[in-house]
């Protein structure tokens, strides 16, 4: 059971809650039955009755858990590569699919450069500050074509 946090003056009390499936009187399956179908309104999608959404919702939190962990696990592994100074060869994306399942593990591709000039290419990774006075905010459209 979670312990109650104790009302401090202006501050709001949260408390964590315990996701139950079972307890009727919790409206934790009435929440996600009104959201799910607010969703499938929204995308045309075919709204389902209350029980399906409960049976599925049991299903639902194991299924988050696995898959966190798991990429957690994945972005561990690729972390303690760029510690270590690993060349670009070593790295990997992977695809997880653990409905299937299915892991598919590749070697990262070059970056997509675009060339702007002559002597300039920029990629999705670039970055470019104009900094125009000090600390101005304030740069019009013109000012930042005249300084690039």
């Amino acid at each position: 059971m979670v312990d109650e946090i104790k009302p401090q003056p202006d501050k709001p009390v949260i408390n964590p809650e315990q996701f139950e499936k079972d307890n009727d009187q919790n409206f934790h399956i009435d929440v996600i039955y009104a959201m799910g179908n607010c969703r499938a309104v929204n995308y045309k999608l075919d709204a389902m009755d209350w029980i399906t959404v409960k049976l599925k919702a049991g299903r639902i939190v194991p299924a988050l858990a696995t898959t966190t962990a798991a990429v957690a696990g994945l972005q561990t592994l690729e972390l303690v590569k760029l510690l270590l100074n690993a060349k670009k060869s070593d790295h990997r994306n992977i695809f997880l699919n653990l409905a299937v399942p299915i892991m598919q593990a590749s070697e990262p591709g070059e970056i997509a450069k675009t060339k702007l000039a002559e002597g300039i290419e920029v990629t999705l990774w670039d970055r470019w500050d104009v900094n125009k006075g000090t600390g101005r905010k304030d740069i019009t459209l013109a000012e930042v074509i005249k300084e690039v």
